[in-house]
């Protein structure tokens, strides 16, 4: 038994990410539906609880208005959220799935659309051995062991021939597993460090002269593009280059990073949607939540206080146009000539009714005026001699 769960472990590859988990399971999906893979975030599972779809996803396999998706899980468990398409992502309910499934911050979930508004749902936790890891290494661990088979005795099995056989065109990050602690040793690294995560110096960012040669390192160790999406990795690297500094360089040496990724995505994510408004559909209740969001990046050790203070101004403008105890100079005299305005409106369009009571009696006399003319001229017209 003890035999079987280790050779399980090591088909899943255990000290994998959940994101690595969960790209395996969804390769292994049945092909009759298209399906996405979600980092749970801060403000997936925390706050906010908005979970963002794919746009290329959402146009391609979603209907173009508001509607109900549901959410089945591994059990056959059924959630209804709603599904809002201006804004691409699952609304109400999700908070509903996500606290009935524990979801935590780092683990992945996998959406498979089985049917137009029915997504199933595979969760892979981030630090737990979940039914879909079970489910995945069933799947492969007939082949995990025929390739983990020991060598003959005469075979080669130099580090050289090991290396040959991986892709050269990959690169293959290897992370500390943290433990079940860690996640709040992060943040108390962080505040005793007075919301700094690393004292290190600033890495040297005048080498990065082109978006080719962006590489995000911690501590040594480079996150994998892979988990950023083109045009987020553009944004952020465009906000680095504003900043000439990596914002990421004072998270802590121990973070997990496919975590750090993720603070990434959800950094470049904000940006994009503060420069895209008010054109955008995000609301003030959108900005508040994305200002909590940096806050705790901020504690977490990301440098992203400069855009904090741009959702600072957005908020304040916005409870400035809403308040009227402290109006701007000039509105009240601007104020009092519309009411001048107003008035004068009021009194023509007074005047106006009253001609036009006037000019009804006069049509109303002049009809009656030609009446008795008509039954004169009839009168004379019989009496009139033969």
């Amino acid at each position: 038994m003890m035999m079987a769960r280790r050779n399980i472990y090591s088909v899943l590859g255990f000290y994998a990410t959940a994101f690595d988990r969960a790209l395996e399971v969804e390769k292994k999906l049945p092909a009759e539906g298209p399906s996405f893979v979600k980092l749970m975030q801060i403000s997936h599972v925390v706050r906010v609880f908005w979970l963002g779809v794919p746009v290329s996803f959402c146009r391609e396999h979603l209907p173009n208005h508001d509607v109900t998706i549901v959410l089945e899980d591994e059990d056959g468990h059924r959630f209804d959220t709603n599904y809002l398409a201006r804004k691409q992502g699952l609304s109400g309910g999700w908070n509903r799935f996500a606290t009935r499934h524990h979801l935590k911050v780092g683990d992945a979930v996998v959406f498979q659309l089985v049917e137009p508004t029915r997504f199933k749902v595979y969760i892979l936790r981030e630090s737990k051995f979940s039914t879909t890891d079970g489910a995945l290494s069933l799947l492969s661990l007939d082949t995990s062991m025929e390739n983990n088979m020991p060598a003959e005795k005469g075979e080669d099995t130099s580090d050289e021939d090991a290396k040959s056989r991986e892709d050269p065109e990959v690169t293959k990050v290897v992370t500390n597993k943290a433990s079940d602690d860690d996640s709040n040793d992060l943040f108390s690294e962080a505040a005793a460090n007075g919301g700094v995560g690393s004292p290190d110096p600033d890495p040297d960012f005048d080498a990065v002269k082109t978006f080719r040669t962006f590489k995000m390192a911690i501590d040594s160790s480079v996150i994998d593009h892979k988990l950023v999406q083109d045009r987020l990795l553009w944004t952020y690297y465009k906000l680095c280059g504003d900043r000439k500094a990596f914002l990421h360089r004072r998270l802590p040496k121990h973070i997990n990073l496919t975590l750090a990724a993720g603070v990434i995505v959800e950094t470049a994510s904000i940006a994009e949607g503060i420069r895209s408004y008010p054109s955008s559909c995000s609301s003030c209740e959108d900005l508040a939540a994305w200002k909590k969001t940096l806050e705790s990046f901020e504690l977490l050790g990301m440098d992203v206080g400069f855009i904090r203070e741009r959702l600072d101004e957005l908020l304040f403008l916005l409870d400035a146009r809403s308040s009227d105890d402290h109006p701007p100079e000039g509105y009240e005299e601007v104020k009092l000539e519309r009411a001048r305005a107003a008035e004068k409106v009021r009194a023509l369009e007074s005047k106006m009714a009253s001609l036009k009571d006037a000019l009804k009696d006069m049509e109303m006399e002049m009809e009656e005026i030609a009446e008795k003319r008509r039954g004169h001229a009839l009168l004379q017209l019989a009496a009139a001699p033969w």
